[in-house]
């Protein structure tokens, strides 16, 4: 899913403090989990973090993430999960990412999207974010993709902000947020 190459940057950015280091999952798919008594996740470019940690002696967790935890993908789970992913993912390789992501997952996705350059750059000079685009970009290709698959979007949610950086100027974040089901 990756190629050699850019799996070589994303060691050498997983090297760096502060990057992929997610701790928290969001209350929304707390709730997801508990109300529809979901027993798989993969939580797919789980980073350093792996949220899910505490919920792995209740759930089956796969976490997935190639510099981190490089596992086979599970063939199904109730719900994939990928925080800050999909746009690090090699454009050419976005399709069939989603593809297999859809796939996956049995009941429910939540995906949240960065639109926005990235803090950190890679070796060649280009953005960490392979893939700036903005959310109804996003959304459009999600819209073909659930149409293919059979999902639906069931929750969607942009945020914006200015966020101040240590070093350097304030940059504007912008998130997509969103939650699919099967039907």
């Amino acid at each position: 899913m990756h190629s050699e190459k850019y799996l070589k940057e994303l060691q050498r950015l997983h090297s760096r403090k502060g990057f992929g280091v997610a701790k928290n999952i969001p209350q929304g798919v707390q709730k997801l989990i508990s109300e529809e008594k979901l027993q798989s996740i993969l939580d797919f470019g789980c980073g350093k973090g792996m949220p899910f940690k505490q919920l792995e002696e209740s759930n089956q967790v796969y976490n997935y993430d190639p510099v981190t935890s490089p596992i086979d993908l599970p063939k199904k789970v109730d719900l994939v999960y990928s925080s800050d992913v999909l746009e690090h993912i090699e454009p050419y390789q976005l399709e069939s990412v989603l593809n297999n992501l859809y796939s996956i997952a049995d009941k429910y996705q939540y995906h949240l999207i960065a639109c926005h350059p990235a803090k950190k750059k890679l070796s060649d000079g280009r953005n960490a974010h392979l893939i700036i685009e903005k959310p109804k970009w996003w959304k459009s290709l999600i819209e073909t993709k659930n149409k293919e698959h059979g999902w639906e979007l069931i929750s969607e949610d942009i945020t914006e902000r200015l966020v101040k950086l240590k070093k350097g100027p304030e940059i504007f974040v912008v998130k997509y947020i969103v939650y699919l089901k099967k039907v």
